[in-house]
């Protein structure tokens, strides 16, 4: 084969090669537009079902033990500049307790109402709002410019998980009294900045 040739060959293998590739990448980004739609779609069809949390508390089959016991759970997180807490450190506050992720449509619905539900209590020292999450810090920060929601809330990516808090399902949230009793388990995703949950809270406040 000529030398002419065989450069010819090599020139139209680069090309195609090229060509393949962007339409690799068209075609990435296509899918990452439509899997954006799809989850915007999901998250609206969920708010539009949300309702005003029933804020009962756990039963027997849900938990058989309704009480923290500061010294022994063992409940560690991160916030997202990587300061670590346990749950001992907020011992004698309200605990407002979240688990949530980011790849979580229902969580996602319900956290505008969050952030107003946060808003309200924001500034109250008695009472202690905790956002948790599993997954990894680096993945919770790269997905907050997607949801303005989230960058209004307090945060934390789950170090060591206790078997109190266990849940088959999320979101799951969480009311603790300031003496460690937990008052309320809600597994679904709520209206948390009804008047109903304001009167609850202040209630115990």
């Amino acid at each position: 084969m000529r030398k002419n040739n065989l450069y010819i060959i090599i020139a139209l293998m680069i090309i195609t090669l090229s060509y393949l590739s962007y339409e690799q990448y068209n075609l990435n980004q296509e899918l990452e537009k439509w899997k954006g739609n799809y989850k915007s779609v999901a998250i609206s069809y969920v708010k539009e079902l949300m309702e005003v949390p029933e804020l009962k508390a756990p039963t027997l089959e849900e938990m058989t033990t309704t009480v923290v016991d500061f010294d022994l759970n063992l409940l560690q997180f991160e916030d997202l500049e990587g300061s670590e807490f346990s749950l001992r450190d907020f011992q004698g506050k309200t605990l407002f307790i979240n688990y949530w992720a980011t790849w979580c449509n229902p969580c996602l619905a319900e956290m505008p109402s969050m952030v107003k539900l946060y808003e309200q209590y924001k500034d109250n020292e008695d009472i202690v709002f905790l956002y948790l999450s599993k997954e990894s810090r680096d993945t919770i920060i790269d997905y907050i410019p997607k949801d303005e929601a989230l960058a209004k809330l307090p945060l934390y990516k789950i170090i060591t998980d206790d078997e109190l808090f266990s849940t088959r399902g999320i979101p799951t949230t969480f009311i603790v009294d300031s003496s460690g009793e937990i008052l309320v388990k809600d597994v679904g995703s709520a209206k948390w900045d009804d008047q109903s949950v304001i009167n609850y809270i202040d209630n115990i406040l």
